[in-house]
């Protein structure tokens, strides 16, 4: 909304009119005719005319000034900002219950703000599930009126203030009514209440729309929407309804406290509702005075780079060889990430001539170290104090289409061919082009844009079978773990690279060591970004570890041995993340600062260098340090309950069994250790030990066997999710039993599961296991299978999408040479 002007003198010509005659009546009892007609009513009126004038320009003087130059310059009131938090949704009936999307959770006392959920979600009887709600209320298709068939046409909401947009949705859909056959030209359209819409794109300013959308600006604070002058097609016909979508409400009032949203005002049966976090975000609007500090702020101070578009903008200007850049906050990419810590990733440079043709290789020759040095070096000048930035450049994912195109028989092939060429690389180039800013960080690359990009070549009959092929993904897996921060986050290790995902659907590649081979990798709970990695030197028994602190977007050489690490783990201590390594010569320790070196653990006074298998943090994240390792040479397993320090490590028992896996698995109050076993040929194996771990001893039970009728041979790896335990084993695939109770069976995988076979009735030995509270992942050779249930399986490594790949937020797709299959009608067949 624009400013409200104050008035230092709010009286009108009316009010001045009334008061001279009241004054005139008490000073002059006898004047009693003040028709209009008297003489001296007429000067009366001729005084308050004047006067009026006089008001008129007094009221155009310094405060209002002000704020009509703010208003001249396009300045708005913020409006305020919503909470959002994250609700746990439990099942207490008998059946299964659905939570739809938009119910609404308030507090239990009478009053208290309104959180309205942003999905749908299922709820077992036995489970719970956890979905985000924002504090808001939702206006779903809401019509504004009719169309004048002018362009800058406004309309007004009918609630206001709308909320201002979150970060992964505007929540403000608007429409024009379109009916049955005009939207062959393939435009956005969504269906809103009752009818068809073509949809419009919200932009900041409407001269700076891009002139192939239709484009509307919006001030959230009004409720006011102006419309462009609808430039796909024109403006919209006369008489068509414009219908909105849009939220109201947030404020500072949404911030409630943990435990507090537990009251459903929509009531779905056999479901309970707590927040078990507080709620965040919300911000009241903003008040004129405030309103007019930032924008002097802005004005006096427009050199500061404060905003991410501030940042952007001087990356950019920093240096010429910088196209464009990305800029987000740790803090608004991953959990756990440092408060004023911001990203900046950059993209090379391009001109246009070059924009359409450069490959990833190319891309990456660009990309040099002391370009972002020199970004950087520019941005702190200019950025807050107590602000830190990290300059670096963007990930990207390298891909191609393959495609079948149809022509009428009347067009030249080669031609045809080159056309549709030119219109993907102008659709798909990461850089800015012709005016257009290039691909969107972050956005997902759908079969749908591909269709339309070939369909819109004049002369195209059809096309066929589209597909999205990602260069570069998991092969055999030697290892795969859960990052335990970020939900749903994945890595894995195959040959000699390092796979991240962000949703076991689609893998983008985060490290590469020629002559490497990427044996284990290593998640710090207790310290969000620190990812380790071990491999093996070429054919050798030399390795390396490899570390990063930023979620696998950069790494550093941490430390080289010559002779092999077995395993590796690593926890959380005062001083940072430290490494526990097994190798063949003993234990190590590494804290994991760039430039510290490994130092040996003693295990044992009389056998100083004894030979390790496997290594876990078994403590607490937060708490002194506790580690187990389990011994080469059926040597037992071993646990120190005093700060991991050297002398400090008990016997615990497992000796005369090969014990090469160490896992923890952790429940409300207690831990236990798990070891598993490796087995000599056919031989069933002494599978899956567990010993309960006491604050600063072993449990006096001491070890029991995890399940009954074990039957994997040997035990590759380990993953526990609650009172469950899935174990990769050599001969069963991943085989499943649960610890809640006392001897229950092992459950091998069926063959009709999903698991690769590696012939007839026969798995393929699984490598690695992991997961989290909602999948599964287990790696081998083909790659990695994925799933929901631990019973049925799918292959989640695939290279080919008929649908989507997916991207992160802060990469970008690198095009690839796309094979189009172009023919004729008769060609085809």
């Amino acid at each position: 909304m624009s400013l409200p002007l104050p008035n230092l003198d709010d009286r009108d010509y009316g009010r001045l009119l009334a008061d001279a005659k009241l004054i005139a009546a008490r000073n002059a009892p006898e004047w009693t005719d003040f028709t209009p007609g008297d003489p001296g009513v007429t000067l009366l009126e001729l005084f308050a005319f004047l006067t009026e004038n006089m008001i008129f320009r007094l009221n155009r003087l310094p405060e209002k000034a002000r704020i009509a130059f703010c208003n001249l310059y396009g300045a708005s009131l913020l409006p305020p900002a919503s909470a959002r938090v994250t609700l746990t949704f439990s099942g207490s009936g008998e059946q299964n219950a659905t939570v739809p999307r938009g119910t609404r959770v308030t507090t239990a006392a009478a009053g208290g703000p309104e959180f309205v959920t942003l999905a749908s979600v299922t709820v077992s009887a036995t489970d719970t599930v956890t979905v985000t709600a924002q504090h808001c209320v939702v206006h779903d298709a809401e019509v504004l009126g009719t169309t004048s068939g002018r362009p800058f046409q406004r309309f007004e909401t009918g609630y206001r203030p709308l909320v201002l947009p979150a970060a992964d949705a505007a929540g403000l859909f608007l429409g024009t009514e379109v009916f049955e056959g005009e939207l062959d030209d393939r435009v956005p359209a969504a269906r809103l209440g009752d009818g068809s819409y073509r949809l419009w794109h919200e932009v900041a300013r409407l001269d700076a729309a891009e002139r192939d959308r239709d484009a509307f600006v919006v001030d959230r604070t009004s409720g006011t929407i102006t419309l462009g002058s609808g430039a796909v097609g024109g403006p919209a016909p006369v008489g068509r309804r414009v219908a909105v979508s849009y939220r109201t409400g947030g404020g500072a009032s949404g911030n409630v406290r943990a435990g507090t949203l537990t009251s459903l005002v929509d009531q779905v049966q056999g479901v309970t509702v707590v927040n078990h976090e507080p709620a965040t975000g919300g911000r009241d609007g903003e008040t004129v005075a405030a309103a007019l500090d930032r924008i002097a702020a802005g004005l006096y101070d427009g050199d500061r780079v404060v905003t991410a578009t501030d940042y952007e903008r001087a990356a950019v200007a920093a240096h010429g060889g910088v196209g464009r850049a990305a800029v987000h906050t740790t803090a608004e990419l991953w959990n756990g990430g440092e408060p004023g810590d911001v990203s900046v990733l950059l993209v090379p440079s391009a001109s246009d001539a070059e924009a359409l043709s450069l490959r990833v290789d190319e891309i990456l020759a660009r990309q040099l170290p002391e370009v972002a040095a020199e970004v950087s070096g520019k941005i702190a000048l200019r950025q807050p104090l107590g602000i830190t930035h990290r300059v670096g450049w963007v990930g990207w994912k390298r891909f191609h289409i393959e495609a079948s195109v149809v022509l009428h028989r009347a067009e030249n092939l080669d031609a045809a061919r080159q056309r549709l060429a030119g219109r993907l690389a102008r659709t798909l180039t990461p850089f800015p082009f012709e005016g257009r800013p290039g691909w969107d960080f972050g956005e997902p690359l759908r079969a749908s844009t591909i269709f339309d990009v070939l369909l819109s070549e004049r002369g195209v009959r059809y096309v066929d079978d589209v597909r999205l092929v990602v260069d570069e993904v998991p092969g055999d897996v030697s290892t795969v773990i859960a990052d335990p921060h970020q939900p749903g986050m994945w890595f894995c290790g195959s040959d000699e690279r390092v796979f991240r995902s962000r949703d076991a659907q689609g893998w983008e590649l985060v490290a590469r060591w020629p002559g490497e081979h990427v044996e284990r990798l290593a998640a710090c709970a207790g310290r969000p970004g620190s990812v380790l990695a071990v491999s093996r030197i070429g054919e050798d028994d030399r390795s390396r570890v490899h570390a990063s602190a930023d979620h696998g977007e950069t790494w550093y050489l941490a430390a080289e041995f010559e002779f092999h690490v077995e395993d590796i783990a690593v926890g959380a201590s005062p001083l940072g993340p430290v490494a526990f390594l097994a190798t063949d010569k003993g234990l190590y320790r590494l804290a994991l600062t760039p430039g510290e070196v490994p130092e040996p653990v003693l295990l044992a006074a009389q056998e100083p260098d004894r030979a390790c298998y496997a290594v876990a943090v078994v403590s607490e994240p937060g708490s002194e340090l506790q580690v187990a390792v389990a011994a080469q040479e059926l040597g037992g397993v071993m646990v120190s309950f005093s700060g991991a320090k050297p002398g400090t490590y008990q016997e615990v028992g497992l000796k005369g069994i090969d014990i090469r896996l160490l896992r923890v698995q952790r429940s409300p109050g207690r831990r236990f250790l798990l070891a598993g076993a490796y087995a000599t040929g056919e031989e069933a194996g002494a599978g899956v030990q567990r010993l309960e771990l006491q604050p600063y001893q072993p449990s006096p039970e001491g070890w029991r066997p995890v399940g009954s009728n074990w039957v994997g041979g040997s035990c590759r790896d380990l993953i526990t999710v609650g009172d469950r335990v899935f174990a990769a084993t050599a001969r069963s695939a991943v085989t499943r039993a649960d610890t809640s109770a006392a001897d229950r069976p092992w459950r091998a995988a069926a063959v009709d599961s999903g698991l690769p076979l590696q012939e007839v009735g026969r798995f393929r030995p699984i490598q690695s296991v992991a997961g989290d509270q909602t999948r599964v992942l287990a790696g081998c050779v083909g790659g990695i299978w994925a799933s929901t249930d631990g019973v049925t399986w799918r292959h989640a490594s695939d290279d080919t999408f008929t649908d989507a790949v997916t991207l992160p937020r802060t990469w970008l797709f690198a095009p690839g040479e796309h094979v189009l299959n172009v023919g004729h009608d008769d060609a085809r067949h």
